[in-house]
């Protein structure tokens, strides 16, 4: 992509909202990757993003940091246990 063309694409796109969440689809303009390449970085936990139930969603600053090449680190998940029946 020349760059005439990535600013005008970049000039195109909403500015991102602090007060927002983000979609993959959204987040997925706004990094310059395919929504399916966040998904799967996302799922891996390569990329920050937040959890909301079941759902993978990107803040303003979640944005901003992907694009600007903040290092993640991720989070140490606890070992869920399950209970037995008595």
């Amino acid at each position: 992509m020349t760059a005439v063309a990535e600013i005008r694409q970049k000039a195109e796109l909403p500015e991102l909202r602090d007060d927002v969440l983000y979609t993959a689809q959204v987040a997925a303009q706004h990094i310059g990757m395919s929504e399916h390449w966040v998904k799967r970085a996302a799922s891996a936990d390569r990329i920050q993003h937040t959890p909301v139930g079941r759902f993978r969603l990107w803040s303003a600053q979640n944005i901003r940091d992907i694009v600007a090449g903040v290092p993640h680190k991720p989070k140490p998940r606890e070992r869920q246990t399950r209970k037995r029946a008595a």
